[in-house]
């Protein structure tokens, strides 16, 4: 993967967060393992995505706030923009933070 602009990762977040806005609602009405599953692999997918900050930021790692379903999208977008603030980003760690944004969107 060539290394994405800024403006590419943020139009992937946006499109993360469009996704989530409309299946974070269905989930959260749907009862059973299969959507529990998904729920948590979508969380596992933030927490990447925290965790990528945090060793940008050189900070501790810390354990997301366990939402409800319809507020992923939110929490997505407040992660996301963490994640690509900044422009001394390198490369590396800008595919790096797609690939996270990309795999959460996969789940979904």
């Amino acid at each position: 993967m060539l290394s994405p602009t800024h403006d590419e990762a943020a139009q992937r977040l946006d499109r993360l967060a469009d996704r989530l806005r409309v299946v974070g609602p269905r989930l959260a009405a749907r009862q059973g393992v299969e959507a529990a599953q998904l729920v948590a692999q979508v969380r596992a997918g933030l927490q990447r995505m925290a965790d990528l900050t945090a060793e940008a930021d050189g900070e501790p790692r810390r354990e997301l706030p366990v939402l409800k379903a319809h507020a992923l999208a939110d929490q997505a977008l407040v992660l996301g923009n963490d994640l690509l603030r900044g422009g001394d980003r390198s490369d590396l760690f800008r595919v790096r933070a797609v690939e996270a944004i990309v795999a959460v969107h996969a789940l979904v």
